[in-house]
């Protein structure tokens, strides 16, 4: 990436104008444009003021025109939200929600209470021709502001996209939405962020068996199959670059895909249909090693072991942090798509909102990369009060989502 794209992304030039809901929240030097969303699509709230943190910053893609995207956000029987929208053409952004309040953006409503939406004008199957250069670098300059305000850490942990949200119910996971997809270069926005995503690779032969890795295809030449589909008739997408990997069942080619049980109940192997991210493993994301041979890399994935094809270790990078592993004596634990606190912390007013196991389970032997961990909590909607339980719950890389572990559960191994 050029040095030249880099200073254009944190200096800029334009306007942050102000508009009928008050001042638009934006760095000097952006156009941006303040159009409230309609109030029932989102949550008022005093973030972070009120103990609700804000911890993540949320990627999407619109799937539809950037006056269409603002305009859905605006009506009120929608019931959805972002807190900005930002245009392909020239960068140009539209703030609908106060980052304080909390947007209708993730369909988890956890991850809602502790992130901010960004909407980029696109359509994930039409690929790379909608993330421009002026909106990566509008979308970065943003991102560093808002990450300097909040005191969010410039990396893939706290840098989501939407399709790493998990469901918060089992009845939630199929459903749950995979832009901006895989045509989204998450190494050139980084490198735009200032804050690079690895260092340069290791010579295969230098990888100990055991440690964690860091998906790091380069992006420019690593062009993956991918077909966009409708019911049964699907389409080759063009071949392009792309952010992720495909995980087979064996160190071969030949192999399967991994399944996911809540895309392919009846156990069927995973696809390289676009909304199929059963066996996806994308830029940034990170996992333990589960076993290497010649040209291939396991790891574990979801409460399996996935292998990647790596023969010239260009997809792979030295990664880091706490290993989460079932305590001894537990044959498997349970994985949760929320961090929401236990029934007996809530007041007797409060309706509870259950912690409710998904259909995934970790079984002993697995490890997997903790993100963070702390205390269940929920923040009501309408009396504004925020309940913290005693719960403590570990944020995990788990397959191509997060999720959630209860401390009780695992040892935490550094």
């Amino acid at each position: 990436m050029a040095a030249v794209e880099l200073a254009a992304a944190l200096s800029g030039s334009g306007t942050a104008a102000a508009g009928p809901g008050g001042k638009v929240e934006c760095p000097a030097g952006l156009v941006c444009h303040l159009t409230p969303a309609a109030a029932n699509n989102y949550d008022t709230a005093e973030r972070p003021d009120d103990g609700d943190g804000i911890r993540y910053i949320v990627i999407h893609d619109t799937e539809e025109r950037y006056d269409l995207a603002v305009a859905r956000f605006q009506n009120p029987s929608s019931r959805v939200s972002a807190h900005y929208v930002i245009r392909s053409s020239d960068g140009q952004i539209t703030q609908l929600v106060r980052t304080r309040d909390i947007a209708h953006h993730t369909g988890n409503y956890w991850f809602n209470m502790h992130s901010i939406g960004i909407e980029h004008e696109g359509v994930l199957v039409d690929g790379a021709r909608w993330y421009t250069t002026p909106m990566y670098q509008a979308s970065a300059r943003l991102v560093r502001y808002l990450a300097a305000r909040y005191h969010i850490p410039l990396d893939r942990n706290h840098i989501l996209s939407h399709e790493e949200i998990p469901g918060s119910t089992p009845e939630d996971v199929a459903g749950m939405h995979y832009d901006p997809g895989p045509y989204w270069d998450w190494a050139r926005y980084f490198h735009l962020l200032g804050a690079p995503l690895w260092d340069s690779p290791l010579p295969p032969a230098r990888i100990p068996a055991t440690l964690v890795v860091t998906i790091a295809p380069r992006f420019p030449t690593n062009s993956e199959p991918v077909q966009s589909c409708v019911g049964d008739s699907c389409t080759a997408l063009p071949r392009q670059g792309s952010n992720m990997v495909y995980l087979h069942t064996g160190p071969s080619l030949e192999a399967p895909l991994i399944r996911d049980p809540a895309l392919h109940p009846d156990g069927s192997p995973g696809t390289t249909r676009v909304a199929d991210w059963s066996a996806k493993a994308v830029t940034g994301q990170s996992f333990v090693v589960a076993g290497r041979t010649s040209g291939w890399t396991a790891i574990w994935f979801g409460g399996q072991m996935a292998w990647f094809h790596d023969p010239l270790n260009q997809v792979s990078a030295l990664g880091h942090g706490p290993l989460i592993t079932p305590r001894p004596g537990r044959p498997a634990i349970p994985v949760y798509g929320a961090a929401f606190p236990e029934a007996a912390a809530y007041p007797p007013a409060i309706p509870v909102t259950a912690v409710v196991p998904l259909q995934y389970t970790i079984p002993a032997g697995q490890f997997y990369v903790g993100v963070d961990r702390g205390f269940g909590d929920y923040y009501v909607r309408h009396s504004h009060d925020l309940v913290v339980g005693n719960r403590r719950l570990v944020e995990i890389s788990f397959n191509h989502r997060r999720a959630f572990v209860d401390a009780s559960d695992v040892l935490i191994l550094r």
